[in-house]
């Protein structure tokens, strides 16, 4: 399955937007503490034009506290791009009862540590709908809304209007929000980092 979804920057307090969504029915329905580490095989010189490239060559070891339920996982993300707009992405996970074994295991393999991404969320849901608010650590207040339909067969051009109209529901509910629909955490990171070191 194909999953489509979006992550935007939210302009506006978590507390303004539970004020809002729950007048709207909405409610809390999962918060969770979210740990990754991603690890790249990406041997190349850490400049800005290849982050891509790292992220596409990294697995992700996540650390996932959901209400009190401890999960670990080793994860690879498989996206699709079209101008940096993600177009489609394919998980594959693993559980795994030892993140740091894991870790030693692919460091032994020629990966190195790339990015920490560490965050909040607090899910809400109105029975058709979950948006996902982060806290992301060194980034600020995001809002990820994952579409439920399979886009195996979807054209780019119905990947773009689906992802169009998600932020457009998503600001129907009066959220504030950037419209660049592709905020991806581990790269506004690293981003950061590059221009750190500068």
């Amino acid at each position: 399955m194909k999953q489509v979804e979006i992550t935007t920057r939210v302009l506006e307090t978590l507390n303004s937007i539970t004020q809002k969504l729950v007048k709207q029915g909405f409610q809390i329905i999962r918060k969770s503490r979210v740990e990754d580490e991603y690890l790249t095989q990406y041997q190349g010189t850490f400049e800005q034009k290849h982050i891509l490239e790292m992220l596409s060559s990294s697995v992700l070891l996540r650390y996932l506290n959901a209400n009190g339920k401890i999960t670990k996982k080793i994860t690879y993300k498989q996206k699709t791009y079209q101008n940096e707009i993600v177009m489609t992405e394919e998980k594959i996970n693993v559980n795994c009862d030892d993140l740091d074994m894991a870790k030693k295991l692919f460091l032994a393999l020629h990966f190195r540590p790339l990015v920490k991404v560490g965050y909040d969320v607090i899910v809400f849901s109105n029975q058709k709908i979950e948006l996902a608010f982060q806290n992301v650590e060194n980034l600020g207040l995001l809002v990820e809304y994952e579409n439920v339909k399979d886009f195996s067969d979807s054209t780019e051009e119905e990947i773009v209007l689906a992802k169009q109209q998600m932020l457009k529901e998503i600001k129907n509910l009066n959220i504030q929000t950037t419209e660049k629909m592709d905020v991806k955490k581990a790269y506004e990171l690293i981003r950061k980092q590059i221009l750190l070191r500068r």
